[in-house]
């Protein structure tokens, strides 16, 4: 059984470590995910909450988002809560298989840190430009499954 985490009185988190707490909040299953700066905090969060104890879930470390992103839709098919972290690149490479996951309606948590797809040409965060789509079909989905829910 993992161990309980004490939060200090104060702490101040950024952006990567308050996804962090958040997987480690959600008891996930699993967590498949290759390292890409600038999310690769939220995955090191992870694997220091397992080493520590913290969770019970599983951290598969892959060897591309692609397999991150296919390790997340095996998890899930079977049953299991599942995250990942990405950025950029890697979201792009990921695209392939998001389009698995959303039509199999596999329900995932991925975390997409934001930078620019052309630096230094462009300074704008647009990797979620490119799969616009494959969230909003699955965000629909979701908001659908939750209201079947609430039923």
């Amino acid at each position: 059984m993992a161990e309980k985490y004490e939060l200090k009185t104060k702490e101040v988190w950024d952006g990567n470590t308050a996804a962090s707490h958040a997987l480690r909040q959600a008891q996930v299953d699993v967590v498949s995910a290759y390292p890409i700066t600038p999310s690769t905090p939220i995955v090191e969060g992870y694997a220091k909450f397992k080493s520590d104890n913290y969770v019970e879930g599983e951290f598969v470390m892959v060897e591309s988002e692609h397999a991150a992103m296919s390790g997340c839709i095996g998890a899930a098919a079977a049953g299991g809560r599942v995250a990942t972290a990405t950025s950029s690149q890697g979201f792009a490479l990921m695209v392939e298989t998001l389009y698995q996951s959303s039509g199999m309606r596999l329900p995932l948590v991925l975390n997409v840190v934001n930078r620019a797809l052309a630096a230094p040409l462009n300074v704008n965060g647009d990797t979620l430009i490119c799969t616009l789509d494959v969230i909003l079909v699955g965000f629909n989905l979701m908001l659908i499954v939750h209201k079947m829910l609430m039923i």
